[in-house]
């Protein structure tokens, strides 16, 4: 199994361990290839939805890992145990998704040694919760498919809530601010576009909304100031 770049930047975030948990596991892509390629010993999969599920175990049948993958139907991180899984994965779904889970099974997430997450959207909303609920962002990084891009936050549970000076962080992740991620300038790019649009429609609406006008407003100062590296 050989993978590319959404779901192989997932993968490469995965630290040698004993067992890992993709939630939300779709066609087991990545736990095979983690335990092909002796990233884990084992993995659990699991998915929700039962079409999923009978992929998951059919990809693992066809490429005889019975023995290291279990796949399994539930519902977040309802399908493990506590400490169960050194590593857990939680990607391809929006950002308030994942939020729920993570904080329905905090627990669990608080006991795991990394959280691999990686959201289609609302990022802001996965970053808070995180640093909110004590857990420390360690890693992050973008990757590009096409013309989409996607971010892979990592994150480990400390019991230590983050002071967050500035809203912008929420919005454009400090470690790929300060790890100069290549794809930071294109992400930074396209957020001011995104602003700019949501801006003229508030600003053209019936009845504005003053106040997340200014907010939007803020923001968009910030991303410019950060675009010309006059924010760090």
């Amino acid at each position: 199994m050989e993978l590319k770049g959404r779901l192989k930047l997932i993968a490469d975030k995965i630290p040698v361990c004993r067992t890992a948990c993709d939630i939300g596991t779709d066609h087991a892509y990545i736990p095979i290839y983690l335990v092909q390629k002796n990233i884990c010993e084992k993995v659990i999969a699991s998915d929700v939805r039962i079409g999923p599920v009978e992929a998951a175990r059919k990809n693992t049948c066809h490429y005889g890992l019975n023995g290291k993958i279990e796949v399994r139907l539930g519902n977040g991180l309802d399908t493990i145990a506590e400490e169960e899984a050194e590593a857990i994965i939680i990607a391809g779904m929006g950002g308030t998704l994942i939020s729920e889970i993570i904080l329905r099974g905090i627990k669990l997430a608080r006991k795991a040694k990394y959280l691999v997450i990686q959201p289609m959207n609302d990022l802001e909303i996965v970053r808070k919760m995180l640093l909110d609920n004590g857990f420390e962002i360690y890693d992050e990084e973008l990757t590009e498919e096409g013309t989409k891009l996607y971010n892979v936050i990592c994150a480990r549970w400390t019991g230590e809530k983050a002071i967050v000076e500035e809203n912008i962080y929420y919005h454009i992740g400090r470690r790929l601010i300060e790890k100069n991620d290549p794809l930071l300038k294109f992400l930074i790019s396209r957020k001011i576009v995104q602003l700019d649009r949501a801006l003229e429609e508030l600003r053209n609406a019936k009845e504005m909304n003053r106040g997340v006008v200014d907010i939007y407003s803020a923001l968009l100062k910030d991303l410019r100031k950060l675009k010309q590296g006059y924010l760090v």
